[in-house]
Protein backbone atom coordinates (compact mmCIF):
# COMPACT_ATOMS: atom_id res chain seq x y z
CA UNK A 1 0.00 0.00 0.00
CA UNK A 2 2.59 2.65 0.73
CA UNK A 3 4.65 1.71 -2.21
CA UNK A 4 1.47 2.60 -4.45
CA UNK A 5 0.67 5.62 -2.50
CA UNK A 6 3.46 7.67 -3.95
CA UNK A 7 3.40 6.45 -7.34
CA UNK A 8 -0.77 7.22 -7.36
CA UNK A 9 0.05 10.75 -6.43
CA UNK A 10 2.99 11.07 -9.04
CA UNK A 11 0.57 10.08 -11.61
CA UNK A 12 -1.98 12.63 -10.61
CA UNK A 13 0.69 15.53 -10.65
CA UNK A 14 1.53 14.18 -14.22
CA UNK A 15 -2.30 14.14 -15.17
CA UNK A 16 -3.14 17.14 -13.79
CA UNK A 17 0.39 18.88 -15.78
CA UNK A 18 -0.76 16.76 -19.15
CA UNK A 19 -4.04 18.79 -18.86
CA UNK A 20 -2.65 22.20 -17.61
CA UNK A 21 -0.49 21.60 -21.36
CA UNK A 22 -3.70 20.25 -23.27
CA UNK A 23 -5.62 23.34 -22.10
CA UNK A 24 -2.92 26.08 -22.23
CA UNK A 25 -2.69 24.66 -25.88
CA UNK A 26 -5.81 24.51 -26.68
CA UNK A 27 -6.50 28.02 -26.02
CA UNK A 28 -3.36 29.28 -27.29
CA UNK A 29 -4.80 27.62 -30.75
CA UNK A 30 -8.05 29.28 -30.29
CA UNK A 31 -6.51 32.40 -29.80
CA UNK A 32 -4.40 31.99 -32.86
CA UNK A 33 -7.38 30.69 -34.72
CA UNK A 34 -9.38 34.02 -33.46
CA UNK A 35 -6.59 36.42 -34.74
CA UNK A 36 -5.92 34.59 -37.87
CA UNK A 37 -9.83 34.69 -38.67
CA UNK A 38 -9.85 38.45 -37.68
CA UNK A 39 -6.85 38.92 -39.91
CA UNK A 40 -8.65 37.25 -42.84
CA UNK A 41 -11.68 38.94 -42.01
CA UNK A 42 -9.75 42.57 -41.91
CA UNK A 43 -8.18 41.08 -45.30
CA UNK A 44 -11.39 40.71 -46.66
CA UNK A 45 -12.87 44.04 -45.76
CA UNK A 46 -9.44 45.73 -47.21
CA UNK A 47 -10.30 43.83 -50.22
CA UNK A 48 -13.67 44.41 -50.65
CA UNK A 49 -12.64 48.29 -50.25
CA UNK A 50 -9.91 48.12 -52.45
CA UNK A 51 -12.50 46.51 -55.05
CA UNK A 52 -15.80 49.13 -54.43
CA UNK A 53 -13.14 51.67 -55.62
CA UNK A 54 -11.55 49.58 -58.39
CA UNK A 55 -15.01 49.47 -59.75
CA UNK A 56 -15.58 53.21 -59.03
CA UNK A 57 -12.52 54.03 -60.44
CA UNK A 58 -13.15 52.11 -63.75
CA UNK A 59 -16.51 53.42 -63.50
CA UNK A 60 -15.78 56.90 -63.56
CA UNK A 61 -13.17 55.93 -65.80
CA UNK A 62 -16.09 54.71 -68.31
CA UNK A 63 -18.26 57.41 -67.91
CA UNK A 64 -15.49 60.10 -68.44
CA UNK A 65 -14.46 57.91 -71.96
CA UNK A 66 -18.17 58.33 -72.29
CA UNK A 67 -18.19 61.59 -72.08
CA UNK A 68 -15.60 62.51 -74.12
CA UNK A 69 -17.13 60.43 -76.92
CA UNK A 70 -19.92 61.89 -76.66
CA UNK A 71 -18.51 65.57 -76.92
CA UNK A 72 -16.22 63.52 -79.61
CA UNK A 73 -19.41 62.77 -81.40
CA UNK A 74 -21.33 66.15 -81.12
CA UNK A 75 -18.43 68.23 -82.15
CA UNK A 76 -18.24 65.79 -85.04
CA UNK A 77 -21.33 65.86 -86.39
CA UNK A 78 -21.72 70.09 -85.64
CA UNK A 79 -18.31 69.92 -87.60
CA UNK A 80 -20.32 67.89 -90.68
CA UNK A 81 -23.49 70.03 -90.30
CA UNK A 82 -21.27 73.20 -90.67
CA UNK A 83 -19.69 71.71 -93.33
CA UNK A 84 -23.36 71.14 -95.17
CA UNK A 85 -24.03 74.39 -94.45
CA UNK A 86 -21.11 76.30 -95.62
CA UNK A 87 -21.32 73.86 -99.24
CA UNK A 88 -25.59 74.65 -99.12
CA UNK A 89 -24.31 78.48 -98.58
CA UNK A 90 -21.76 78.58 -101.35
CA UNK A 91 -23.96 76.57 -103.84
CA UNK A 92 -26.73 78.95 -102.79
CA UNK A 93 -24.43 82.05 -103.61
CA UNK A 94 -23.14 80.26 -106.78
CA UNK A 95 -26.73 80.01 -107.54
CA UNK A 96 -27.34 83.67 -107.06
CA UNK A 97 -24.50 85.35 -108.58
CA UNK A 98 -25.57 83.56 -111.52
CA UNK A 99 -29.39 84.70 -111.28
CA UNK A 100 -28.28 88.59 -110.27
CA UNK A 101 -25.90 88.70 -113.42
CA UNK A 102 -28.78 87.36 -115.71
CA UNK A 103 -31.25 89.33 -113.60
CA UNK A 104 -29.50 93.07 -114.29
CA UNK A 105 -28.93 91.94 -117.99
CA UNK A 106 -32.62 91.44 -117.99
CA UNK A 107 -33.24 94.78 -116.62
CA UNK A 108 -31.30 96.57 -118.91
CA UNK A 109 -32.70 95.18 -122.03
CA UNK A 110 -36.24 96.47 -120.43
CA UNK A 111 -36.64 100.56 -121.71
CA UNK A 112 -38.43 100.94 -118.67
CA UNK A 113 -36.02 99.48 -116.30
CA UNK A 114 -32.94 100.53 -118.05
CA UNK A 115 -34.36 104.42 -117.86
CA UNK A 116 -34.70 103.80 -113.92
CA UNK A 117 -31.06 102.63 -113.92
CA UNK A 118 -29.65 105.50 -116.21
CA UNK A 119 -31.58 108.04 -113.16
CA UNK A 120 -30.18 105.83 -110.32
CA UNK A 121 -26.93 105.86 -111.50
CA UNK A 122 -27.09 109.82 -112.33
CA UNK A 123 -28.07 110.48 -108.43
CA UNK A 124 -25.10 108.71 -107.89
CA UNK A 125 -23.40 111.24 -110.00
CA UNK A 126 -24.73 113.88 -108.36
CA UNK A 127 -22.68 113.10 -105.07
CA UNK A 128 -19.87 112.31 -106.81
CA UNK A 129 -18.64 113.41 -109.28
CA UNK A 130 -19.46 117.70 -108.82
CA UNK A 131 -18.89 120.17 -111.85
CA UNK A 132 -16.26 118.74 -114.02
CA UNK A 133 -16.72 120.09 -117.90
CA UNK A 134 -15.01 116.68 -119.70
CA UNK A 135 -17.67 113.77 -119.54
CA UNK A 136 -16.40 110.38 -121.09
CA UNK A 137 -19.85 108.07 -121.04
CA UNK A 138 -18.89 104.41 -121.79
CA UNK A 139 -21.78 101.83 -122.74
CA UNK A 140 -22.58 98.66 -124.10
CA UNK A 141 -25.03 97.63 -126.56
CA UNK A 142 -28.96 97.94 -126.35
CA UNK A 143 -29.14 101.41 -125.32
CA UNK A 144 -30.64 103.68 -128.03
CA UNK A 145 -29.79 107.21 -128.80
CA UNK A 146 -33.18 108.94 -128.52
CA UNK A 147 -32.82 107.67 -124.74
CA UNK A 148 -29.67 109.30 -124.23
CA UNK A 149 -31.48 112.76 -123.53
CA UNK A 150 -32.06 113.14 -119.79
CA UNK A 151 -28.69 111.88 -118.92
CA UNK A 152 -27.57 114.26 -121.71
CA UNK A 153 -29.27 117.34 -120.21
CA UNK A 154 -28.13 116.14 -116.32
CA UNK A 155 -24.48 116.46 -117.34
CA UNK A 156 -25.09 119.94 -119.21
CA UNK A 157 -26.34 121.02 -115.67
CA UNK A 158 -23.18 119.53 -113.94
CA UNK A 159 -21.41 121.80 -116.08
CA UNK A 160 -19.91 119.20 -119.02
CA UNK A 161 -18.94 121.41 -121.87
CA UNK A 162 -17.77 118.14 -123.54
CA UNK A 163 -19.85 115.31 -123.71
CA UNK A 164 -18.29 112.09 -125.72
CA UNK A 165 -20.31 108.90 -125.97
CA UNK A 166 -18.26 105.57 -125.92
CA UNK A 167 -19.29 102.05 -127.29
CA UNK A 168 -18.15 98.94 -125.91
CA UNK A 169 -19.96 95.88 -126.42
CA UNK A 170 -17.80 94.57 -123.66
CA UNK A 171 -19.40 96.52 -121.03
CA UNK A 172 -22.49 94.71 -121.05
CA UNK A 173 -25.51 96.01 -118.91
CA UNK A 174 -24.94 99.78 -117.72
CA UNK A 175 -22.77 102.30 -118.16
CA UNK A 176 -19.43 103.92 -116.58
CA UNK A 177 -19.00 108.00 -116.26
CA UNK A 178 -15.31 109.13 -116.58
CA UNK A 179 -14.19 112.93 -115.30
CA UNK A 180 -11.36 113.98 -114.87
CA UNK A 181 -9.41 110.44 -113.26
CA UNK A 182 -12.95 110.38 -111.51
CA UNK A 183 -14.87 106.84 -112.73
CA UNK A 184 -18.61 106.04 -111.68
CA UNK A 185 -19.02 102.70 -112.43
CA UNK A 186 -22.57 101.60 -113.37
CA UNK A 187 -22.58 98.81 -115.20
CA UNK A 188 -23.54 94.78 -114.01
CA UNK A 189 -19.69 94.44 -112.65
CA UNK A 190 -19.14 97.66 -110.91
CA UNK A 191 -22.27 97.39 -109.14
CA UNK A 192 -21.62 93.48 -108.22
CA UNK A 193 -18.09 94.52 -107.17
CA UNK A 194 -18.57 94.78 -103.74
CA UNK A 195 -19.26 90.60 -103.05
CA UNK A 196 -18.82 90.48 -99.96
CA UNK A 197 -21.31 92.95 -99.17
CA UNK A 198 -23.78 92.02 -101.90
CA UNK A 199 -23.78 87.92 -100.47
CA UNK A 200 -24.16 89.62 -96.83
CA UNK A 201 -27.24 90.93 -97.85
CA UNK A 202 -28.68 88.56 -99.57
CA UNK A 203 -28.50 85.89 -97.39
CA UNK A 204 -29.57 88.21 -94.93
CA UNK A 205 -32.93 88.41 -96.96
CA UNK A 206 -32.43 84.87 -98.25
CA UNK A 207 -33.00 83.99 -94.20
CA UNK A 208 -35.69 86.78 -92.87
CA UNK A 209 -37.86 85.01 -96.13
CA UNK A 210 -36.70 81.23 -95.25
CA UNK A 211 -38.24 82.17 -91.38
CA UNK A 212 -41.18 84.00 -92.66
CA UNK A 213 -42.15 81.17 -94.58
CA UNK A 214 -41.87 78.73 -92.05
CA UNK A 215 -43.72 80.62 -89.12
CA UNK A 216 -47.12 79.31 -90.23
CA UNK A 217 -46.00 75.82 -90.29
CA UNK A 218 -44.60 76.23 -86.56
Amino acid sequence: MNDSTPSNALDAQVDALLQRVNSDREQRCKQMLAKAESEVQEILRLGRAEARANVRRAVAQERSRTAQRLRQAEAGAELDARRRAQSETRKLLESMWTEIAEALEARWRNAEHRQAWVTAAMGQADLLLGTIASWNIEHGSGWLAEERGELEKFAAKRGAHTLKWVHDPALGAGLRIRCEGVSLDATTRGLLAHRANIESAFLAEYLALADSEQLPHE
